[in-house]
C-alpha cells in the first residue's frame, strides 16, 4: 500500500539517511543534505509531530538473539488477547478470525509448553525456525522530486542510490547509469591528478638530494 502522507523529496532522503544510521547528529544529517542545520531540525520534528518517523532503534549482534529457541506455530484461539500476555511471544499474525501465525522464542520444549497451556491456543503446526534473514523495506511513497541527474521534475516513486554517505533521487535507470558513469569517470581522473601530484614531489625530492 501506497502511503498518503505530505512529504517531499527532502523529507524522504532524510528518512533514507536515518534508516542507515539513527545516530547521525544534526550537524552530520545537514552536510550530508546540504542544506542548514535549522532546516533538518525541523524537518525532523515535523516528521516526527506527524508519526511519520515514530521511533528511533539499535540494530543489536544476531549472536546476542541466539540465546533462545525460535519455534513458528500455527494456531487457533477464540482469545487473542492472551497471546500478549507472554513475552516469549515476540511475533503475531493474524490469518482469520481464530487462525494465527506466532512465532515464540524459548529455552527448551518444556517452557513452550508452559506458553501453549497458559495462552490456552490449539496449535495446528509447529516448526523451529532455522535461520531468520531480515530485509529493510524501502517507503513506499510517491512524491515530486527532481532528477538528480537529468533535473527532470516528476510525481513517482525515486529510485535511490546511495553514493558517499549521500542519498540521490533518479527518475529513470538510464539516469542513475550515466550518473554512476560520470563519477566513475571524476574518480578516475581524481585518481590521475593525485599521481601526477605524488610523482612530482617523489621528482623534486630526488632532485634536491
Amino acid at each position: 500500500m501506497v502511503m498518503e502522507m505530505k512529504i517531499d523529496d527532502l523529507d524522504l532522503k532524510l528518512i533514507y539517511l536515518l534508516m542507515d544510521n539513527s545516530r547521525l547528529s544534526i550537524s552530520e544529517l545537514a552536510e550530508r543534505l546540504g542544506v542548514s542545520r535549522p532546516t533538518v531540525k525541523s524537518r525532523l520534528d515535523r516528521l516526527e509531530k506527524d508519526r511519520i518517523i515514530q521511533g528511533y532503534t539499535i540494530k543489536l549482534n544476531p549472536e546476542l538473539l541466539r540465546a533462545h529457541n525460535v519455534v513458528a506455530l500455527i494456531i487457533k484461539t477464540s482469545e487473542p488477547e492472551k497471546l500478549q500476555e507472554f513475552e516469549e511471544i515476540i511475533e503475531i499474525n493474524r490469518f482469520t478470525s481464530r487462525k494465527y501465525l506466532i512465532k515464540v522464542a524459548v529455552e527448551d520444549m518444556e517452557q513452550l509448553r508452559n506458553v501453549i497451556e497458559g495462552a490456552g491456543f490449539e496449535v495446528i503446526e509447529i516448526m523451529p525456525v532455522l535461520e531468520s534473514v531480515e530485509r529493510t523495506s524501502p517507503p513506499k511513497v510517491k512524491i515530486p522530486f527532481k532528477c538528480d541527474y537529468c533535473g527532470k521534475e516528476i510525481i513517482e516513486e525515486p529510485i535511490v542510490y546511495k553514493y558517499r554517505n549521500r542519498v540521490y533521487f533518479f527518475c529513470c535507470p538510464t539516469c542513475l547509469r550515466e550518473f554512476k558513469r560520470t563519477r566513475e569517470n571524476i574518480e578516475k581522473f581524481r585518481l590521475k591528478e593525485e599521481n601526477k601530484i605524488e610523482h612530482a614531489h617523489e621528482h623534486e625530492h630526488n632532485a634536491h638530494n
